[in-house]
């Protein structure tokens, strides 16, 4: 049974905190799924993507324990830099129910802290599983 509706589409939240990019965290990741550290993945983002639905999606009832990660997608203005401080707002951009399980797309926009460059948005579909009868 779906828990919430197609209302939710254009729901916003902008975190009150920001994201520093340090190079630990780039390595860090980029180790993680074998790429040179010397350079940020254009991956790099979904980890801070995460966080940010983390963030907000329990505050409208939304189930961590049921989610399965269905897509994600990437469009960068420019490279993600070690000593990047990133400010984020996500928008749900579309929600359906299928046989009981609730599809999320969420876009989030990074914008750099320091003057207000628009770095990089995400897209990520996440999938919250209906429960099993």
């Amino acid at each position: 049974m779906a828990v919430h509706g197609p209302d939710l589409v254009g729901r916003r939240f902008s975190s009150q905190h920001t994201r520093l990019v340090t190079a630990e965290a780039i390595s860090t990741f980029a180790s993680a799924i074998e790429a040179d550290p010397r350079f940020t993945p254009p991956t790099f983002l979904i980890s801070f993507s995460v966080a940010a639905a983390e963030e907000f999606l329990p505050t409208i009832g939304f189930d961590w324990a049921r989610v399965v990660h269905g897509d994600q997608r990437f469009v960068h203005h420019r490279d993600v830099r070690a000593g990047d401080e990133l400010s984020y707002s996500s928008e749900i951009e579309s929600y359906k129910n299928l046989a009981g399980n609730e599809f999320v797309s969420i876009r989030t926009d990074f914008i750099s802290a320091l003057d207000a460059e628009n770095i990089s948005s995400t897209w990520s579909t996440l999938v919250f599983r209906g429960e099993q009868s």
